[in-house]
């Protein structure tokens, strides 16, 4: 018993090394995580509801930033408040693998201590990491209700998928599956306890419907940023199971690693395959029975995604990954022959490890997005009072934290209302489901050369309220997000003139490339001091009359 706490000690401490190394990130906060900040920051009332309200995600994560909150709020602090999460996760998954075996327990907790994707979303501002953490949990007395539903694993069974359900919005489908699971194999001796389960989990429903009809029916311009595709469902385990992320490293740029490429798909084949093994292996086939949940749960998603519903990321199926881990090292430590585990998990491991001192190590990786950044480009713009800045894709109060606007003229082109300087009548409902019909026309004719392209609404928009009002020696600042405005003339050009390139190309990137490429390419004759300026994924472009 001593030994195996010394063990799991170690794992932990080697968890917490890898999850600090990198942590506080140069480029600050990004979107994501600066919602999870200005949403906690808020104070309780009306407006803090509103704003939940307004996100595709549950209250658990805000309600427990704001809480830690209010011992700090620094961006290393705020990153801490998903590593300590993560940690106490690892002890978890050794429970877990406890259920099948020690070594079982053992391997599940060192995988989950030096995961690449676990490393990553615990140095996060978003609840991903926790999220984690609920699930583990949940597993283990999902585990445990099976083999003895006694009031002590029933009570833990209940909370902790209750928290998985107010921490993720995909938590509804999740533990559906895990409770039918659990009722399926436990109704002939205990059908008391599942019909009062259920009558719970239905009466909690009915309590929130008001959210969870206000959650799936929210429109989101970030849902349409990509298309399903094959090569997503193949990039859910490869982020899971290798050391390297395509859900920060997009998965067409693979081909770019070809020096790990080798190491990639070897980790990639062994999880698979041994992950289908777990289904019919018969000496582990029973207690990997676990992996239904999974799987089901997993092909909702799936659906959800071909159906336009929300985008393939791996980080959304993460209540999964608890019991992809577990069948994975219950499936190997199955194995009577040695000869066949410990070169598979001496090879496994070896990757995993190897990547730890590799630039490619998840941990140092940065945020490019960073909103720190726009705030330094926009200081070496040299702007003064009363200069404009005209910011694209973001609002101004996703940079109030590390920028103040007071003394600035600031004009927002943004995913919320990029319709407004596009079609002023048409909703930002319709604009984002119709947009590719709608905005044809205004995108082929930005791709004329510049003698014959006048601009369109929003240009005409932009010289009325930016440039006329502009006196002498004044400056302008242009924001441009890199990532989401990357097409350039000729190769938006391209894709707008085809008509199969134009249906595959998500709306999100036509739009804010026009923008950018409309902005630039109808500068004033007259602009001086022209300055370009790039850091991580952002560019300001910046003159003077």
């Amino acid at each position: 018993m001593k030994l195996t706490i010394l063990w799991i000690g170690l794992i932990c401490i080697l968890s917490a090394v890898l999850r600090i190394i990198g942590l506080d990130k140069t480029g600050g906060l990004w979107n994501d995580e600066y919602i999870s900040w200005y949403i906690s920051y808020i104070p309780f009332g009306k407006s803090f509801v509103d704003n939940i309200f307004a996100q595709c995600h549950m209250p658990f994560y805000y309600l427990y930033l704001k809480f830690l909150m209010l011992f700090g709020q620094s961006d290393f602090y705020l990153r801490m408040t998903s590593v300590i999460p993560n940690i106490l996760a690892i002890p978890v998954m050794y429970m877990v693998g406890r259920e099948k075996s020690r070594m079982t327990g053992f391997l599940c907790a060192l995988f989950a201590s030096v995961s690449a994707f676990l490393i990553y979303f615990s140095q996060e501002v978003r609840f991903y990491s926790i999220l984690f953490l609920f699930s583990a949990l949940s597993l283990y007395f999902t585990l445990r209700i099976i083999k003895k539903a006694n009031i002590k694993n029933t009570i833990g069974f209940i909370l902790f998928n209750l928290l998985v359900i107010f921490t993720h919005t995909i938590g509804f489908v999740y533990v559906f599956f895990d409770l039918l699971f659990v009722s399926i194999k436990l109704f002939k001796l205990h059908k008391k306890i599942i019909l009062s389960c259920w009558i719970f989990i239905f009466a909690g429903c009915c309590a929130i419907l008001p959210l969870i009809i206000k959650i799936f029916t929210t429109i989101s311009f970030s849902q349409w940023w990509a298309n399903f595709s094959i090569q997503r469902i193949i990039q859910v385990f490869i982020d899971y199971f290798t050391p390297l992320i395509f859900n920060i490293t997009p998965i067409e740029t693979f081909s770019g690693y070809k020096e790990y490429s080798a190491l990639v798909v070897i980790a990639f084949l062994i999880a698979i395959t041994f992950l289908l093994t777990g289904f019919i292996k018969k000496n582990c086939r029973e207690i990997n029975q676990v992996g239904y949940i999974a799987l089901f749960t997993f092909l909702v998603i799936l659906t959800a995604s071909y159906m336009g519903k929300l985008v393939l990321e791996t980080k959304y199926t993460i209540e999964i990954y608890p019991i992809l881990i577990f069948v994975l090292f219950s499936t190997i430590t199955s194995f009577s022959k040695k000869r066949i585990k410990i070169p598979v998990l001496l090879i496994f491991f070896a990757i995993q490890i190897y990547f730890i001192f590799t630039p490619e190590f998840s941990a140092i990786a940065p945020r490019e997005e960073g909103h720190k950044y726009p705030a330094q480009l926009l200081q070496k713009a040299k702007l003064k009072k009363n200069d404009f800045i005209v910011l694209t894709y973001y609002p101004k109060n996703r940079f109030g934290r590390y920028i103040n606007f007071d003394k600035y003229n600031v004009v927002e082109i943004h995913k919320g209302n990029f319709n407004e300087y596009y079609t002023p009548k048409l909703s930002y409902k319709d604009a984002v489901k119709q947009g590719k019909d709608k905005y044809k026309s205004t995108f082929f004719e930005a791709t004329l050369p510049v003698g014959y392209f006048k601009g369109s609404k929003l240009i005409y928009y932009i010289n009325d309220n930016v440039y006329k009002k502009m006196k002498k020696g004044q400056r302008v600042a242009f924001l441009f997000l890199d990532s989401v405005s990357f097409l350039d003339e000729t190769t938006f050009s391209s894709i707008v003139t085809d008509k199969n390139n134009y249906f595959r190309t998500p709306l999100l990137y036509l739009v804010f490339s026009d923008i950018r490429n409309e902005i630039i390419k109808t500068m004033p004759k007259n602009a001086r001091n022209i300055r370009y300026e790039v850091l991580g994924a952002w560019t300001v472009v910046s003159f003077s009359y």
